[in-house]
């Protein structure tokens, strides 16, 4: 859709500026093309003119080809400013197509491409409502923005071609896997935990089939010293308890009356 709104407006500002071209010039009923007048125009360097190696090179840019390595070399010789223009403009499309294949969705890379073209719209429009600029400016700068998306929708269609994009999974993929990651993890840790507890139970059911283990005679010192001082502890102290009750009761228990005699006996 951006595409098309920027193709359209070139055409449209195309049409005018032929327009206003030959209206200048008193030329209303002349055919020919805006590239024709451009070449034509008065202004322009006649050495320019007689290069038509340069001027073929030009249109090839214009129409979105491919230099060849001679190519490169003259235009870089007879307009370095194009060139420079030329090695920006690649390098920002590869730029491009890194970020694609950076991409880790269908969504995400088309994010980023709308992200890439609505940048070209913008500068469209802002083109678009510049009084300053004439209407060749504006012609040029909008040529140079549609072949920028050009560029763009190329390394696109290469991306789709080339099945990389096709080979992604959609954001509604990515969350499910995501979510199916943390179900078959939470599951591994339970059966992990599962794990630990059966070999738990395992051990201690071997344990008790086999037995209490064997001790030594040392061991066995041990144990009937500290068994025959507990047992000690608590006579001594079920001693101390019974002395204490006697003795609680003996102070609780009243002196029986001694018996009273009279005189008589």
């Amino acid at each position: 859709m951006i595409i098309g709104s920027v193709n359209a407006y070139a055409k449209q500002l195309k049409l005018q500026t032929e327009f206003q071209m030959k209206q200048a010039r008193g030329q209303l009923g002349n055919h020919e093309t805006l590239e024709q007048w451009l070449g034509d125009d008065p202004s322009s360097d006649d050495t320019e003119k007689q290069d038509t190696q340069l001027k073929t090179i030009r249109q090839k840019l214009d129409q979105g080809g491919r230099l060849t390595f001679e190519e490169r070399r003259y235009l870089q010789a007879k307009d370095p400013q194009a060139y420079a223009k030329l090695e920006a403009a690649e390098r920002e499309q590869r730029a491009f197509e890194q970020k694609l294949r950076q991409c880790r969705t269908r969504e995400e890379a088309q994010r980023l491409k709308l992200t890439y073209l609505s940048s070209s719209m913008a500068t469209v429009k802002a083109v678009e409502r510049n009084s300053n600029l004439t209407s060749a400016e504006k012609l040029a700068i909008l040529v140079q923005e549609k072949q920028r998306c050009d560029r763009l929708e190329q390394s696109s269609r290469d991306f789709v071609r080339r099945g990389e994009y096709h080979s992604l999974p959609t954001d509604a993929e990515a969350a499910k896997a995501c979510r199916d990651t943390r179900k078959a993890e939470k599951a591994r840790r339970a059966r992990r935990v599962q794990r630990t507890e059966d070999k738990k139970k395992a051990y201690r059911r071997k344990r008790e089939k086999k037995g209490p283990r064997p001790e030594t005679p040392e061991q066995r010192k041990v144990r009937r010293a500290n068994a025959k001082a507990r047992a000690n502890a608590a006579l001594h102290n079920t001693a101390a308890f019974m002395a204490v009750v006697e003795a609680y009761r003996t102070a609780r228990t009243p002196e029986p009356p001694q018996p009273q005699v009279d005189v008589k006996g």
